[in-house]
């Protein structure tokens, strides 16, 4: 089947107006095809996918940390460069991480550097969704968003605390993500899987974009035929209400059968 895929990249700006570098990475790559990866301030794009077996990566690198944009881009590089093409699981993330402690995790300056991960693995009939962190993937599916990641942070990892709102914000501190520390292995990875169905769209994103737009509001951009204009809308959003932090979104969308049209 093949797809369409729509990128948003924007660096965000911090309170004297000044942007932000770019902390956020992007990946896609499909089978047979050359591996892409993006770190840009400012991208918007639209293209085609023709094969099923596709991979879509989304990291963001955690501020606090030390070479954070050097994390995401180092775990992005390595996952699209080790793809076999066809099936994805936990265990790249895990040898990902070790290679991001190997390499970063050896110098002074970048030990310790973290960042997220999402990624979503297509083949012509399923799908999986892996997570570290709170880099997010969605499923529309029939008008209804789901989102099929796991966030990992203090309030969601607490029965208690996940029904609570208006929680300082510590609690949305994060509990596990890739760090350039041999240490750092033990870290919680989310995975979720199932049968595709015709027309189901995915959508990853960062915290830069679901913090500032909820679900409701990303379904009903999401759900409109002119994608192109749904992304200009998105980042109109994003930018309204202050575009705090890096923003990345990749969505991806199958090709109506010219037959069925």
């Amino acid at each position: 089947m093949p797809y369409q895929l729509a990128i948003l990249q924007l660096s965000g700006f911090n309170v004297t107006g000044g942007k932000w570098s770019q902390q956020d990475a992007l990946g896609y790559a499909a089978d047979g095809g050359v591996p892409t990866l993006l770190q840009q301030d400012d991208v918007i794009n639209l293209l085609d996918l023709q094969s099923p077996d596709l991979l879509l990566l989304v990291a963001d690198g955690v501020s606090a940390s030390p070479a954070a944009a050097s994390a995401s881009y180092t775990v992005i590089k390595y996952l699209l460069q080790h793809w076999p093409g066809t099936g994805f699981s936990s265990r790249q993330l895990r040898l990902a991480q070790q290679y991001l402690a190997d390499t970063l995790g050896r110098k002074r300056q970048s030990f310790g550097a973290a960042t997220t991960v999402a990624a979503l693995q297509l083949s012509a009939e399923r799908f999986v969704a892996i997570n570290a962190g709170d880099s997010r993937i969605w499923r529309l599916r029939n008008l209804q968003l789901q989102q099929l990641s796991e966030d990992h942070d203090w309030q969601n990892d607490s029965a208690e605390l996940r029904q609570q709102t208006g929680l300082a914000q510590c609690y949305r501190a994060l509990t596990s993500y890739l760090a350039a520390d041999s240490e750092a292995a033990d870290f919680t990875v989310s995975v979720t899987d199932g049968a595709l169905q015709t027309g189901d769209q995915f959508v990853l994103t960062t915290d830069g974009v679901h913090d500032l737009v909820t679900a409701e509001e990303l379904a009903e951009l999401f759900a409109v035929a002119d994608f192109a204009t749904a992304l200009q809308q998105l980042q109109s959003l994003l930018l309204l209400r202050g575009a705090p932090d890096n923003a990345s979104l990749l969505w991806l969308f199958p090709i109506p059968d010219c037959g069925d049209c």
